[in-house]
């Protein structure tokens, strides 16, 4: 669908007209074939509410055009697509669902962040990160993507998680030069410090950490603090960071029961 900033792909399940909507943004290197468990996991488990589920490919993944857009404005074309919906985000994808609630709150039912940061609190820290990016920009752009790839998957964050052959052919359609500018103008080093504007989330909100990801299980006991009353946080034990990829069953047990308590 082409929205004001470009084009986006998107798949969808469920009926249009439902009135239980849900969208899901996936990580960078991602797209959204690898939400498929996930949908099917949370079709059935809300199966009495019929929900519509929506997963789209963010700007320069997937079948959605490769642009010059920041958070900020990845937010506000996947809103124009989506609407009025819980907004589900992974990683990369929980960064734009924070810019879609913070940004459009209207249009966010409830938000559920797995793997999420409201940003780099220093300039030096974003400084040293944009630097961080554009080096691996460059290396996505000078690579093979199949050997960038199983590099990057093999991060220590990752730990736990062992994408297989579907996960992979899945990333490796993705453009390289899109995955590039992806991370150039939406990667952890742009990011506005969004820490002061959390407690703006009035929409009840979902933390989700794996309790082996030690970085952003802490990260998720701050921004709960800073959001207050709205905000729970969800631990998956022998977990890591990719949650809904490692653990598809136990994430979507708690993504279910908060959007039917909530």
């Amino acid at each position: 669908m082409n929205t004001s900033q470009g084009m986006l792909a998107y798949s969808s399940i469920g009926p249009s007209d439902s009135l239980e909507k849900i969208v899901l943004l996936h990580g960078f290197t991602q797209a959204k074939e690898l939400w498929h468990s996930t949908a099917s996991l949370l079709a059935n488990d809300l199966a009495g509410r019929a929900p519509h589920i929506i997963s789209v490919d963010l700007p320069g993944h997937g079948g959605s055009s490769a642009q010059e857009v920041n958070l900020w404005q990845a937010a506000q074309q996947i809103v124009e697509l989506c609407g009025e919906a819980t907004y589900i985000g992974y990683s990369l994808g929980a960064r734009i669902a924070l810019h879609c609630a913070l940004q459009s709150p209207n249009s966010v039912k409830r938000l559920v962040l797995c793997g999420a940061t409201p940003g780099l609190r220093s300039n030096e820290e974003r400084e040293a990160r944009r630097v961080a990016d554009e080096n691996i920009a460059q290396n996505i752009e000078q690579t093979p993507l199949a050997e960038f790839l199983n590099t990057w998957t093999r991060q220590a964050i990752f730990d736990g998680y062992v994408p297989d052959e579907t996960d992979i052919s899945i990333r490796l359609k993705n453009n390289p030069s899109g995955l590039a500018q992806s991370l150039r103008k939406m990667g952890t080093g742009t990011q506005e410090d969004l820490w002061n504007r959390l407690s703006e989330l009035s929409m009840p909100v979902l933390l989700v950490t794996g309790d082996d990801d030690h970085k952003f299980s802490n990260i998720a006991v701050e921004m709960k603090a800073l959001i207050g009353p709205a905000a729970q946080h969800a631990h998956i034990p022998q977990c890591g960071h990719s949650v809904p990829f490692q653990k598809p069953a136990e994430f979507c047990s708690v993504v279910s029961q908060f959007i039917l308590l909530r």
